[in-house]
């Protein structure tokens, strides 16, 4: 605490030009003669000492921040004998390179955004390597051009809505009790910012040039945070042509994107904010503090190991890293939060799954020769059609064990409470996302205010335009292609297939390592055959999703990008859903297989089914619930650990690999100590780290793990406890990632998670449906219940009676038949009452969640009242007669309407 207290930052919604003292560098700045050369003396290393905040700026003009840095190679070549250096394009496609991206900047400039460039040179033999920083700065001109194009909302100066906050001064959060406040007592970030920010909202409204006096801070440098700043300027070079004359329709002729995928530019990113290291405070006075930038802030309170348990600063996460990122954060540490109820109850119901075994009959019978109806000594059939023989039962009496644990009234009850669970997260979770959507501002963003995607527009014609009647514009738009719909759908179609494929390989892997373990020493190890298959089956299929997850993330992009959607959100949902299909089928495929079809139709002694004539594999007695656990530990637990040393190791070695492969670009000088200078400049630092494009890993890596921690939580109670703990480590590894190993995000306005709620909501529907399979089929719950009915509440004698006999061979197998090998009375008995069960469950289930979703509101009722508050004050101080010429715009309808009767008539 007291060391805190040497540290000091400003609030997280400041509206300061000077946050960090940039004053004292304007009158540094001033006296400096020869901008580079006095850059190269005066700055000082990142991990250590005073940190030069000038480099922030251009050379010697203290009001222009660099918003955004671009990055591009060329080489020159080295001619010694007259000792200089001339830039020479070696092929046609340098040339050509080299006047794209003269077209490209000179365009920016003309847009008002200002350019800068740093050069640094690297000795390669013959020749000498140049790397190129492009910095640029957007003009307020500019800036305010184009956030009323982006229509950004900003504050506006008259504030008549504290008169309604009043009844927010007491409000908290419904998951904010005196457990959670005491473990935040004493810390500046000692409880959940949101809610205090409920208290002091204020209005905003869509931006508008030429009402920009009616706005907080309007003509101050500080009127644009950074990341708003980095989300202007990412447009603007998303829209940019680097063609001298740009034809409607010409493909690649129009933004960064095309840019870098030919390799004309390297990198593109907003420049971070500072170092992240703390500076030290051992020679500080007493009363003297240290201010932190954003990065040193949310690195020290938020990145931090040591603090897992706080809160998460989320406003200023979204100051910094914009709204999609914020939003995430804010979805992982609510999910996380409410994990710990299912983690709770999952433990205690694994607790008593555990200690059942001591005391169950049923596994007694298998195992323990002491048992009242002992079942050890009984000759079960040959698993294996050549050189196998008969088994006895006490062989398979772990995998009974691990199944027979589950058979019991807990994993019901635990099936209903995840339900009920699922229903009250994502209920819950809306209410907080229309709330932060509120304060973050973007309660009222809608797709059809969107701007369309630069790549969309360059694609369309003259004629491809539509009247917008909310933003009152004409904006690009064409029918999305039905051809190139069904081709995706076949591409996603056929890699399903794959996937299907994939899994049956391992199946027939898993049924030749059962047989031939069957066979070698002797046959001791035929007691583990059936848990070495299944287990290194499993780990075969982990490999295969990590390794098909990563091409089909390369397919599906490109399709997508194919496809070519209107806006962002369009884009980032097609892309969503693509992917997860296939990622669904990955990593569920082979728990589906387990429960649901291994064993059920494999046939029996002198009727097995083949397949490629192999016989296909069973479960063995107990039933398939055994394996289904171990598969579900291999694989979650597995993923996980997996995933997680991917997150921490990947961007920490692409980020050594960057400054291995840049340390020798030196920039004006020949020596070590110009070398050594170069390197600590921020856009080289910023170019060093590894790039995050954008969230779907993050978001997929947690609904993957929720599925496994609702689907099949019957087989493996203990799920949303790993979960829960891979969350609170999760939650600071990636703000770690996102503060420390990633190059600044481009920002992205949003006002939810997008599909990801769809797709919860599907999974949580799909999660009921799979638990009551689970409990009426892969288990024998029901039908344990169903012999104690019969048989006055006891098990005994159970085994026997699931022992069907095969004459021919003097040898039982579990099933229910008689000799002829036709289903018994029992068997139809069962499965009528299997179905009532999956039947009676469903429906009770969903309606008591359909239940809850009509019981709870999705909109808090104040806070609706405050949106529409908002919506009208906002509307009233910025009303203005909107006159709309109607003559003009049937006319340009009209001849809209006539070019594209023109185009297809030609076409």
């Amino acid at each position: 605490m007291g060391k805190d207290k040497k540290y000091g930052w400003l609030p997280y919604d400041y509206i300061d030009p000077d946050p960090l003292g940039y004053n004292l560098i304007k009158e540094k700045m001033k006296k400096r003669k020869d901008g580079i050369e006095q850059k190269n003396e005066e700055q000082a290393p990142l991990d250590g000492g005073e940190y030069d905040y000038s480099l922030h700026y251009f050379r010697g003009d203290p009001d222009k921040r660099i918003d955004f840095v671009l990055v591009y190679k060329e080489i020159i070549e080295d001619t010694e004998s007259s000792g200089e250096n001339t830039p020479i394009q070696k092929t046609g496609r340098e040339l050509d390179a080299k006047k794209k991206r003269r077209i490209f900047e000179e365009n920016l400039e003309r847009k008002g955004i200002a350019v800068e460039r740093e050069t640094y040179d690297k000795n390669d033999g013959s020749d000498i390597k140049r790397i190129v920083y492009v910095k640029l700065h957007g003009s307020d001109k500019c800036l305010f051009e184009y956030a009323e194009h982006l229509q950004m909302k900003k504050l506006l100066k008259i504030d008549p809505m504290r008169i309604f906050r009043d009844e927010y001064k007491e409000e908290t959060s419904w998951f904010d009790w005196k457990v959670f406040s005491s473990l935040h007592s004493g810390e500046r970030f000692y409880k959940d910012e949101i809610w205090d920010e409920m208290k002091n909202h204020k209005i905003s409204a869509r931006f508008e040039q030429k009402k920009a006096d009616r706005f907080v801070n309007f003509d101050q440098p500080g009127f644009f945070t950074t990341s708003e700043r980095s989300y202007i300027l990412s447009y603007i070079l998303q829209e940019t042509p680097f063609q001298e004359e740009t034809k409607n329709g010409q493909k690649g002729d129009i933004g960064i994107e095309y840019l870098l995928n030919d390799d004309i530019y390297i990198s593109w990113f907003p420049l971070h904010d500072g170092p992240y290291q703390i500076p030290s405070i051992e020679d500080k006075e007493e009363d003297e503090k240290v201010f932190l930038n954003d990065r040193q802030v949310l690195s020290m309170f938020w990145a931090d190991w040591g603090r897992w348990f706080k809160y998460q600063p989320l406003n200023r996460v979204r100051i910094y890293f914009g709204d999609t990122v914020a939003m995430y954060f804010a979805w992982l540490g609510f999910y996380t939060k409410l994990l710990i109820f299912p983690a709770i109850v999952g433990t205690l119901v694994f607790a008593y799954d555990v200690y059942s075994v001591f005391n169950n009959e049923v596994i007694d019978s298998v195992c323990k020769e002491s048992a009242p109806v002992s079942q050890v000594h009984e000759q079960l059939c040959p698993d294996c059609d050549e050189d196998c023989s008969k088994t006895e039962m006490e062989h398979y009496c772990m995998i009974f064990t691990i199944a027979n644990a589950f058979n019991n009234g807990g994993s019901v009850f635990f099936a209903v409470f995840i339900s009920f669970w699922s229903a009250f997260f994502l209920e819950f979770w809306k209410r907080y996302q229309i709330t932060l959507a509120f304060l973050w501002s973007k309660a009222d963003f809608k797709e059809n205010q969107e701007p369309a995607r630069p790549e969309y527009a360059v694609t369309c014609e003259e004629d491809d335009v539509r009247y917008n009647p909310i933003t009152l514009r004409w904006e690009p738009y064409r029918e999305q292609s039905i051809l190139k719909t069904m081709t995706a759908i076949t591409v996603v179609i056929i890699t399903v297939v794959v996937v299907i494929i994939t899994l049956i390989s391992i199946i027939i892997y898993k049924i030749a390592v059962y047989t031939m373990f069957q066979k070698v020493s002797g046959g001791n190890l035929k007691p583990y055959a059936q848990s070495i298959a299944s287990v290194s089956g499993s780990i075969l299929q982990l490999v295969a999703i990590t390794v098909l997850s990563q091409v089909y993330a390369w397919l599906a992009e490109k399709i997508t990008l194919w496809e070519n959607y209107r806006t962002e959100t369009e884009y980032q949902n097609n892309l969503t859903v693509k992917r997860f299909i296939f990622e669904f089928f990955n990593y569920y495929g082979s728990c589906f297989y387990i429960a649901f079809f291994k064993g059920n139709f494999a046939g029996y002694p002198g009727n097995y089914t083949r397949l490629f004539g192999i016989r296909l594999d069973t479960c063995g007695p107990g039933g398939c619930l055994g394996e289904l656990a171990e598969n579900l530990a291999i694989i979650f637990l597995g993923k996980q650990i997996l995933n997680n040393i991917q997150e921490l190791l990947i961007p920490v070695i692409k980020t050594w690999w960057s400054r291995k492969k840049y340390n020798k670009y030196q920039g004006g000088r020949d020596d070590k100590e110009a070398i050594a200078i170069s390197m600590t400049t921020p856009w080289e630092s910023d170019n060093d780290l590894a790039v995050q494009e954008n969230l779907f890993p993050e978001y997929l890596e947690m609904v993957i793990q929720y599925g496994f921690a609702t689907m099949f939580v019957v087989a493996f109670p203990v799920a949303p406890l790993f979960a829960l703990l891979n969350n609170i480590v999760e939650i600071r590894l990636d703000a770690k990632k996102y503060t420390e190993l990633f190059k600044r995000p481009i920002p992205v306005n949003c006002m939810s998670i997008g599909i990801w709620y769809t797709i919860l909501d599907y999974m949580a529907s799909i999660a009921i449906i799979t638990n009551a399979f689970v409990i009426a089929f892969t288990s024998d719950f029901i039908s344990q219940v169903l012999w104690k009915f019969d048989r006055n509440d006891s098990l005994a004698g159970y085994v026997a009676g699931h022992l069907s006999v095969f004459p021919e061979g003097d040898c039982k197998y579990w099933d229910y038949r008689d000799e002829h090998g036709k289903p018994d009375t029992y068997w139809w008995k069962l499965k009528a009452v299997q179905f009532i069960f999956v039947v009676v469950f469903e429906h009770f289930v969903f309606s008591v969640v359909r239940m809850i979703d009509l019981l709870i509101p999705d909109i808090p009722e104040k806070l609706e009242a405050l949106i529409h508050l908002e919506d009208s004050f906002a509307r009233e101080m910025m009303k203005e007669v909107i006159e709309i010429d109607l003559e003009k715009l049937e006319e340009m309808r009209n001849r809209v309407a006539i070019k594209k009767r023109q185009r297809l008539k030609y076409t």
